[in-house]
């Protein structure tokens, strides 16, 4: 009997043990996690505070940002009323019916009363090819003077994609030759968009006496537009 009770009492002891080791090993997990979680709570706060600290400089330079953009609506408000006061400072860009075939005034381009005669045209040839022939190149090669007059030549060349082609069936995208110089009515156009424009008839500044067009430094020689191959004058 006294032997049984040892047991008993030994038995108890262990398990008395092992909760003890149980509630120490709980404690050490609920410690370690508890400093886990303040250590990635430190961490949130952190960064909450460092995306406010963004958030505040952010909309400080769109604050800029809108500030810049109302003074340079405020200058080009006073560019454009400064333009129409001063009318021999806006040129047009000139086009056709499509019916009457008739020339007619589409838009006007404002360009300072200083800027060099060859700046001008770049800045018509540059408008000529956004406005209506897909931004395919327009390049003022240079003045020359023919029989005392002044003669500003001016080279239509391709896309990128398509300089070097000679045959025309192997071009891509949209072209002079096949877009803009087929067809009796879109060569008539053509002709009347680029000539008139460049010669700005109605200008009473210097100006150019007269204007020849080139195909990728040849010749343009197109049977919808053979005014282009011709030196055009003003009068």
């Amino acid at each position: 009997m006294a032997n049984n009770l040892y047991n008993g009492v030994n038995g108890v002891k262990k398990r008395c043990i092992k909760l003890f080791c149980f509630i120490l090993l709980l404690s050490l997990i609920i410690t370690g996690c508890s400093t886990s979680l303040k250590n990635e709570n430190d961490m949130l706060i952190k960064e909450v505070a460092a995306l406010k600290e963004e958030k505040t400089a952010l909309e400080s330079t769109i604050s800029d940002l809108n500030n810049t953009v109302k003074i340079q609506d405020l200058r080009i408000e006073e560019l454009m009323k400064a333009a129409f006061r001063d009318k021999d400072h806006l040129y047009p860009l000139y086009t056709a019916d499509s019916y009457t075939y008739e020339k007619r005034i589409e838009a006007y381009i404002y360009i300072p009363k200083e800027t060099a005669l060859k700046r001008k045209l770049e800045i018509l040839a540059n408008a000529l090819s956004e406005v209506y022939f897909d931004n395919l190149p327009i390049q003022i090669i240079r003045i020359e003077e023919v029989e005392k007059k002044k003669i500003a030549i001016v080279n239509l060349k391709e896309s990128a994609i398509n300089q070097g082609i000679t045959d025309y069936e192997k071009l891509v995208g949209k072209t002079w030759t096949m877009l803009y110089m087929q067809g009796s009515s879109g060569g008539t156009i053509t002709e009347t968009r680029l000539i008139e424009t460049m010669l700005q008839r109605e200008y009473q500044g210097q100006w150019i006496d007269g204007v020849q067009f080139l195909y990728n430094n040849e010749t343009c020689d197109y049977e919808h537009a053979a005014s282009l191959k011709e030196i055009n004058y003003r009068e």
